[in-house]
């Protein structure tokens, strides 16, 4: 089963290092957005199991909080099909961390300085198993 992934990250390089690292492992249908309004798009056309979201989706602007409200967006969609959101940032202040675990149904947090390639991938199979496991509960409630 191939799993659905978006990777949300406005820097080429880092966006490129995801999605290198999900085909290293190949079991991901990996979907790209360098912008809030890409983003939007994906993820409202397409069922998603993992959305991996850079909170400040304009580096140079330090009030942008995109990915905050793309985090909103996939909250909602959570409820409906288990999208499990993952936020990769080097911009993760504990307010940030704060809010999108208490307030948008965040999975799990990486900051950028920290990166480790085999925590990241275990992490998005972690978050791809939870979506599928919700995903069925959903559909034996209905």
């Amino acid at each position: 089963m191939a799993y659905n992934v978006l990777v949300v990250e406005d820097t080429a390089d880092w966006r490129t290092k995801l999605v290198d690292y999900l085909i290293e492992e190949g079991e991901y249908n990996i979907s790209e957005a360098d912008s809030y309004e890409k983003a939007l798009k994906v993820i409202r056309g397409q069922p998603l199991d993992v959305a991996l979201i850079d909170i400040r989706l304009v580096d140079w602007e330090e009030e942008n909080e995109q990915g905050m409200q793309l985090l909103r967006e996939l909250d909602e969609l959570a409820e409906l099909n288990g999208t499990q959101s993952i936020v990769v940032t080097g911009y993760g202040t504990k307010d940030r961390m704060r809010r999108a675990f208490r307030d948008y149904g965040v999975l799990d947090f990486l900051e950028k300085d920290a990166f480790n390639p085999q925590e990241f991938k275990a992490m998005v199979r972690k978050a791809a198993e939870k979506a599928c496991e919700i995903r069925g509960e959903i559909l034996d409630r209905r």
